[in-house]
């Protein structure tokens, strides 16, 4: 996805369809109830047009859902007793003047509509869910915002505050380290002491009702942990726990303000023994950024949502409620109960779980279903395991044997069950499409799942994007002996016989059944939170008048090297993407030299991920409103280490428009026999051009064969292009990166691949050895496989005896592990090899298959391909 794609604020407004039809056969097995929350309170708005599009799309997207009276009209309209009236529900146009007065277009999640709902103000879903009622109040801002700013090309980029680097107090990693600091903080009135005294009733993973995060467990190590990303010991002010307790009240002891300052001075003493980090004065630095207070939102659009029905984010990030998201009414929020745990990076951790809506609500998907006759499931999921059966993902059902539809996954399938004319046999939608056996699509991954159901073709399945292959056995047919008095299950079916373990990102129903484009489209956006992350280097760019304006107050930055940066997980961060950005409205040129971006964290420079180091290249023009100006089109993780809310991040830079840094690691030198007079390093690193002929000459297969890789998606040539950019551009030994090391390794699974599927050039490297045998058939994996590899990649008669033998016995072990990849189980607190795969009925070993049978030729192929990839993109072939 281009960069003007990912700025770009697209149209993503809901349809409303509403159909009835009748209910079909089969009782309820359903278990629990909830509320789906009010639908139209009674109130049809009947008073004067809206007088412009703007106004009218302001209307769809926030003002229906919040007009009705027991949302926000029975106060907030003339008459009421709310001071501001932006859903005055005599005049939808006054309402719109009032409603911009509360809400921010560009920021919607720090509109003061949304602070007051999260504040705990007129909460319709009840007292404790409070962020279910802000995020969807965020939801109907978000679609506002999009609808008015739909034919922007970018988004808004602001400039940001000014914030020094460095000062930062980084919380101890582990318990013992911050013990031998500070001795005293698990005793009585300090900062654990306090939490395990007044917290642990809820905030312990023995407590009767266990709430993440275990800040207060009897297991010290287990509270530490939690704790770390709770406390800011660089502004003990700022600390979550802290927060919690004043101004949100929550669950205080006594008094709340006098327990939030008790809690607070035990942070500072704790803050107190701990030496601010202060960033290397040789460096040559940025302004430095916090994700969540200073990241502008990059998630503005870009999915297909015409034909949304129902879609569920997980962005609460605490209660027990989740929230639609898609403004469709009547809404269905899904109530959480069971062991989970939310995420950071906005999702949902199920470990024993179900997130279930209500009958009234979930009847929205038999009207809108059932209507059309065609629908979509699309989920982003990461399951947590590969060895569950039956797990449902998401369905709408009264019970295990009576369901409208079901998505789950069984072992490395995905499988789609529908309840229609043609399976009137079945209440439960039997028989089930599956995904092919052998492909093994579900992985213990984040993976986008679609399943799309239509009247001619019946249903499909998509996974990552792409159509899986497998075709539906009945067909397709009608909707209508559907049951309307179901309900929504995620992680589980209604009875809870069904638990799937994993986490979720997003959900969604639409009612229609996507195309193949629309699928790929929403899978290239992606999931979860972007925000756009403004390092400013006008201080650096003194030169430039353009880039600073000053002020009797305080000088404004108007130049950037800007990241795109998510929270990945609830342990790392990925950025990427890098941008120059000049937001001066009154112009005026730049046009300097930049070497080298390197990403600090908390006052130094992070050790692992600087994937931005060989970054070179001449930045000039950037006027405002011209297009960007991309510096790399890479990305890499980055660890966490207090979260968004605290971590403080700069760049510090190579070299800047003629001044160069501490980090400059000089001149980059090429690879020659002999530099400057004197004998060259023994090692160097082979190019890219240099490593696709050697990969050709090793496995005999032309740099322009057309046989496509299974593993890759693509031939030898495509391959390589999409590669190339991240492949060795010098010989230097000391640019050598990891993502040089992935990218080699691709392309040598695509040679290899293509080597094994051409039968007289897999003799001449591998000869005797015959591929239609059975894994287990006796193959002399050692002389057959393991041999030519090492000879072929190390050159026979180079290596002493001793050292080939080594390298064999390294290949051997490889081979043999891929031979047996039974899948592991969790017995007793630790995963262990399955003791007992044939009563799971496993079919996901390279050794054994079904029942414990030997697995056919194809996975012999595999081994072979698997061993190939391994030596062939190794160290062997990238050193020279």
């Amino acid at each position: 996805m281009t960069l003007i794609r990912k700025l770009s604020l697209v149209l993503a407004l809901s349809a409303l369809g509403a159909c009835s039809g009748g209910s079909g056969g089969g009782g309820s097995e359903r278990q629990v109830d909830v509320s789906s929350g009010p639908s139209s309170g009674g109130f049809v708005y009947a008073g004067p047009a809206p007088a412009s599009d703007e106004i009218q799309q302001f209307k769809q997207s926030f003002y229906d859902p919040l007009a009705a009276n027991d949302r926000c009209g029975e106060c907030h309209t003339p008459g009421g007793s709310g001071t501001t009236f932006f859903v005055n529900q005599d005049n939808v146009n006054d309402a719109w003047q009032a409603a911009r007065t509360v809400v921010s277009l560009n920021d919607p999640a720090v509109s003061a509509v949304v602070r007051r709902v999260a504040e705990g103000h007129n909460c319709w879903l009840g007292v404790g869910q409070e962020e279910a009622c802000a995020t969807t109040v965020t939801g109907y801002v978000e679609r506002w915002a999009a609808e008015t700013v739909r034919t922007a090309a970018t988004v808004q980029l602001l400039p940001r505050r000014a914030l020094d680097p460095g000062g930062a107090r980084v919380v101890p990693a582990a318990l013992t380290d911050a013990v031998a600091l500070y001795p005293a903080l698990e005793s009585s009135g300090e900062l654990m002491g306090l939490l395990a005294e007044y917290c642990a009733d809820c905030h312990s993973d023995t407590a009767p009702t266990p709430q993440v995060p275990y800040f207060a467990s009897a297991d010290a190590s287990i509270a530490f942990e939690a704790l770390r990303s709770r406390i800011n010991l660089s502004q003990p002010q700022a600390s979550r726990v802290v927060l919690r307790l004043y101004p949100e009240l929550h669950n205080c002891w006594s008094n709340c303000e006098e327990n939030a300052a008790e809690l607070l001075s035990a942070v500072e003493r704790f803050a107190a023994v701990i030496d601010a980090t202060e960033v290397d004065p040789g460096l040559l630095i940025s302004g430095a950024q916090v994700l969540a207070e200073d990241g502008i939102i990059a998630t503005a659009g870009g999915r297909h949502e015409s034909d949304l029905v129902a879609k569920w984010e997980f962005r609460e990030g605490a209660g027990s409620t989740v929230a639609d998201t898609s403004g469709v009414l009547p809404e269905i929020p899904l109530a959480l109960s069971g062991e989970y745990s939310w995420m950071a990076s906005w999702g949902l951790r199920m470990i024993n779980a179900r997130a279930q809506g209500g009958v009234a609500g979930s009847a929205k998907l038999f009207d809108q279903l059932v209507g059309t006759g065609e629908y979509s499931i699309e989920a982003w999921v990461a399951p947590a395991n590969v060895s569950q059966e039956q797990a449902w993902i998401f369905g709408y059902s009264g019970g295990p044997d009576n369901s409208n539809l079901v998505l789950r996954q069984s072992l490395y399938n995905y499988e789609g069950l529908t309840r229609s004319s043609v399976t009137e046999q079945s209440n439960s939608g039997e028989p089930a499409l599956a995904t092919d056996d052998n492909a093994e699509l579900a992985q213990a991954t984040l993976q986008h799942v679609v399943l799309t159901y239509d009247p001619v073709a019946g249903r499909r399945l998509y996974v990552n994007g792409v159509y899986t292959g497998d075709v539906d056995s009945v067909g397709g047919g009608l909707l209508n002996n559907w049951n309307e008095s179901f309900a929504v299950t995620l992680g589980n079916s209604t009875s809870g016989a069904n638990p799937w373990a994993g986490a979720l990102r997003l959900a969604a129903v639409h009612n229609r059944a996507l195309s193949a484009a629309q699928v790929a489209q929403n899978f290239d956006v992606g999931v979860g939170q972007k925000y756009y992350l403004l390092f400013s280097v006008s201080e650096l760019l003194d030169g430039e008048a353009s880039c600073t304006r000053s002020s009797n107050r305080e000088p404004v930055n108007y130049c950037y090297v800007v990241f795109e940066v998510s929270q990945f997980d609830d342990s790392a961060y990925l950025f990427s993407e890098p941008f120059f950005a000049h937001l001066n409205p009154d112009g005026g040129d730049v046009n300097f030299d930049l070497r080298g971006i390197r990403i600090g964290l908390n006052g130094r420079l992070v050790g692992v991920g600087q994937a931005f180091v060989n970054v070179t290249g001449r930045v000039s023009g950037g006027n405002l409103g011209a297009l960007p100006e991309l510096l790399s089109p890479m990305g890499t993780i980055l660890a966490l280490e207090y979260g968004a809310e605290q971590d403080e991040f700069f760049l510090a830079f190579d070299a800047l428009a003629g001044r160069s840094g501490v980090a400059d690691d000089g001149d980059v030198e090429s690879w020659f026999p002999v530099y400057n007079g004197q004998p060259a390093p023994d090692v160097a690193i082979r190019t890219f051009d240099e490593i696709n002929a050697t990969l050709s000459a090793l496995t005999g297969v032309p740099t322009g064969s057309n046989l496509v890789s299974q593993v890759t998606g693509k031939t030898v040539p495509e391959t390589f292009g999409a590669v190339r950019r991240a492949l060795p551009g010098i010989a230097d030994f000391n640019a050598f990166m990891s993502s040089h090391q992935m990218a080699a390794t691709q392309l040598a699974a695509a040679y290899c691949d293509a080597l094994v599927q051409d039968g007289p050039r897999r003799a001449a490297v591998f000869p005797g050895l015959n591929v239609a045998a059975a894994v287990d058939s006796g193959i002399d994996w050692r002389g057959l496989v393991a041999a030519p590899l090492i000879d072929r990649a190390a050159n026979a008669g180079l290596l002493d005896v001793d050292y080939r033998n080594a390298m064999l016995d390294e290949v051997e072990l490889l081979i043999s592990d891929s031979r047996d990849l039974k899948p592991y189980v969790l017995l007793n607190g630790s995963w262990v090899s399955d003791p007992n795969p044939a009563a799971h009925n496993k079919r996901d070993g390279l050794m054994f298959c079904e029942n414990d049978a030997p697995c056919g030729p194809g996975k012999t192929a595999e081994v072979v391909k698997a061993a190939c990839t391994a030596v062939f993109g190794s160290a062997l072939v990238m050193i020279k």
